[in-house]
């Protein structure tokens, strides 16, 4: 089976996976962006969301990735984050649609150990990013 489209550049693709997984993974900056304190970013646990799942459509990349590496521990690691995404999907969304809910998420055990398995993901990959908050 292919997964990646004529048009789609494999290096482009990668590199915005793992930005979105990074952003993840950096729980000062989402306390940041997500309670509004930075002037220079309007984000939110719903736009993190959707920078993997649709306009990064990481569930396919996981496949694409498979294909191309095999079961190897980032294929693991992608696994294991998005069960852990997909479970924690509709709390999140019921949460950020409170006055503060983004604190409810932050908060969170699951939401916590969620960027913890980001951060090891981009440790594994030696991935050098830097959001500047």
């Amino acid at each position: 089976m292919h997964y990646l489209a004529e048009e789609e550049n494999p290096i482009i693709w990668k590199n915005n996976i793992f930005k979105a997984i990074f952003d993840l993974s950096d729980i000062e900056f989402q306390k940041i962006t997500w309670s509004g304190q930075n002037p220079n970013y309007a984000f939110s646990f719903t736009e993190a969301l959707a920078m993997l799942y649709d306009t990064c459509d990481f569930e396919r990349y996981i496949k694409y990735y498979k294909s191309i590496n095999g079961e190897d521990k980032t294929y693991k690691l992608f696994n294991e984050i998005n069960l852990m995404i997909n479970d924690f999907k509709a709390f999140g969304y019921e949460a950020e649609m409170k006055i503060d809910g983004y604190k409810k998420i932050l908060e969170n055990k699951s939401w916590i150990s969620i960027t913890e398995k980001a951060k090891v993901i981009i440790v594994e990959n030696k991935i050098n990013l830097k959001n500047d908050n």
